[in-house]
């Protein structure tokens, strides 16, 4: 039996305050009288440890402790935008919130909330303002909130230069606002976060309270947290927190902080007992929602959906309109490598929600090993990885959930990266699949030595820094460099002999395929990506660019995941043109539509 099932978890939606949270509650077998509520870091950070996250929950759930973790208002999966008003205050209520309703739901007589980086920060507030948390685990937590600021600024000027190099610079943001790896800040809420101060706030009596202060791989606990905690009677542990940066520095090579995860669960165990916040009054819980309605009246609701597929559960959650468009078209996004269904800088999330407004339901789907999906932690470790057949297998059978649901029989299947390779396949064998949404595709046809003949490609023809070659040289490209100057001699002999590449033909037949079904696709390509040069050394790309049917999409910026904010609009309007395109296309009304499912 998998962990997941021994350990099944719930996702749904809180109502707190003005907004609505994503929270997914991971209840003990045997609950040991404490409860957590994990509290997330903000922007890169969240979503590259959010699986790690997850397992770190599921292990503190075997362990007796029910956890509930947070997704903060305006990010992931929760209501809200970006230039929502007083952000500050709506992720303090969240956490607050959540809390109150884990210690009702579970009964816990003590709940632990464990804060990392602007989510330390955001319990620490919680806590302050009377929420139901009696201990605090805060790890690479700074007492002020200019801190966090100034780091986020430093990564986006070092970003920009990163992106543009040698293109021309786009707008700049509006006046005060912030870019950082994707993710935006308003004015408002930057101007909130500076102001914070940890060290400034009291804490209620503490009763027993307790904190844990984790450093950063070697970087100390900062000194005015750990002096303020002691002068209101906190009693405070102090600990390495190794492993922040493995869990935190992308979601394809995230590790368990395994070390750290123990001596957390080992605190906590060594603290049960009546809690801190027992004696006080708790706040009623705010209600269950299973279904989150779209603010402002935008008609639309979500719901979190299990989807069973040959004993593995997948995780999405499906945007329904008020109104459906009468066409059968529904959308589905996929996962963008190891990032969960928000998709590159949440914009699948706005996608979905915008496309409901226009009539079409949009299920954002995890599949195995990848947000909240069954399987392991860290599954996908190595690019091949991404290109195996359970994958195709578990999208189909998310279609065939929406289909037999009645939910859409017409299907416009869209990613980036891996995501996008399944939706190539996908409208190549699934006759459901009447249109493709290609964002940076890394292949057609995976090839054993395709790593590494890109690699020495990057050498030759780009001349890349010394840091740069550093960065992508890992194990898999030095294995695959191996085999490749092994099997030199062999593709010698084939050139002499007039053969092509292998893998070559396989990527002819698919897409002339693709060609031949007449099945809208739009492909889009940012600067220097590898497939891109590739289908234009072999004359696909023009060929392609001819076809009635294809729309290909070039942006100009140095990122895979179009992560600056000008890129995201790019890619928006690519995407939106193409929903137009197949509602455009919709069948009469009336007519026969073809529900059979891989061609």
């Amino acid at each position: 039996m998998s962990q997941e099932a021994e350990h099944p978890e719930r996702s749904l939606y809180l109502r707190t305050g003005r907004d609505c949270t994503f929270v997914t509650l991971h209840p003990a077998a045997v609950p040991a009288g404490t409860a957590v509520v994990m509290c997330p870091p903000f922007g890169w950070e969240e979503v590259s440890s959010y699986r790690i996250r997850r397992a770190w929950a599921v292990s503190l759930a075997q362990a007796g402790h029910s956890v509930l973790r947070v997704t903060l208002p305006s990010t992931g999966d929760s209501g809200g935008r970006v230039h929502d008003p007083d952000r500050l205050s709506a992720w303090t209520e969240s956490i607050a919130q959540s809390a109150a309703w884990l210690r009702h739901e579970t009964g816990a007589a003590r709940v632990v909330a464990i804060g990392l980086q602007l989510g330390g920060l955001l319990a620490w507030r919680a806590t302050a303002m009377g929420a139901p948390i009696d201990d605090l685990v805060l790890w690479a937590v700074d007492a002020r909130g200019r801190a966090l600021v100034r780091q986020l600024r430093a990564f986006s000027r070092m970003e920009t230069d990163q992106f543009f190099a040698g293109l021309p610079a786009p707008p700049p943001p509006p006046e005060g606002e912030l870019e950082a790896a994707g993710f935006k800040l308003s004015a408002e809420t930057l101007g909130a976060l500076e102001a914070v101060d940890l060290a400034a706030m009291d804490l209620p009596e503490p009763d027993g309270r307790r904190a844990l202060l984790l450093g950063r791989d070697g970087l100390a606990t900062d000194e005015r947290i750990s002096t303020r905690l002691t002068e209101l009677g906190v009693t405070v542990t102090r600990a390495s927190g190794d492993g922040y940066g493995q869990m935190t520095s992308h979601p394809q090579q995230a590790e368990l902080p395994v070390a750290t995860m123990a001596g957390v669960a080992e605190w906590i165990a060594e603290g049960a007992g009546p809690g801190a916040a027992g004696p006080r009054a708790v706040p009623p819980p705010p209600p269950e929602a299973v279904q989150f309605d779209g603010p402002n009246d935008e008609g639309w609701t979500e719901t979190p959906l299990r989807i069973e597929h040959a004993g593995v559960a997948l995780s999405g959650i499906l945007t329904r309109p008020g109104s459906p468009d009468s066409s059968g078209l529904c959308a589905v996004l996929l996962n963008a490598g190891a990032v969960r269904r928000i998709g590159p800088s949440r914009l699948w999330v706005q996608a979905a929600r915008r496309w409901a407004m226009r009539g079409v339901p949009t299920l954002r789907l995890d599949v195995e090993g990848i947000g909240d999906a069954d399987g392991p932690a860290a599954g996908y470790q190595e690019d091949v990885d991404f290109c195996r057949d359970e994958q195709l297998a578990q999208v189909a059978a998310a279609l065939d959930f929406l289909n037999d649901a009645g939910i859409g029989d017409r299907f416009l299947v869209a990613g980036l990266c891996s995501g996008a390779y399944w939706a190539f396949l996908l409208a190549l064998d699934d006759a459901r699949v009447c249109a493709a949404g290609m964002i940076n595709c890394r292949v057609l046809a995976w090839q054993q030595d395709l790593a590494a003949s890109r690699y020495v490609r990057t050498l030759l023809t780009r001349r890349p820094s010394p840091a740069y070659i550093r960065s992508i040289l890992t194990p898999e490209i030095v294995i695959a460099l191996m085999r490749w100057l092994l099997r030199a001699p062999v593709r010698r002999w084939r050139r002499l002999g007039g053969q092509r590449a292998d893998g070559a033909h396989e990527v002819d037949r698919r897409l002339n395929r693709l060609l031949a079904s007449g099945k809208h696709v739009t492909i889009l390509f940012t600067e220097r990506e590898p497939l891109r040069d590739e289908l234009e050394r072999s004359g696909w790309l023009a060929r392609l660019e001819a076809a009635p049917t294809v729309t290909v999409d070039r942006v100009a910026v140095m990122d895979h995941t179009l992560r600056p904010a000008w890129a995201q609009d790019q890619l928006e309007a690519a995407l939106d043109r193409a929903l137009d395109q197949e509602l455009r296309a919709a069948p009469p009304a009336g007519a026969v539509r073809s529900s059979s499912g891989p061609a």
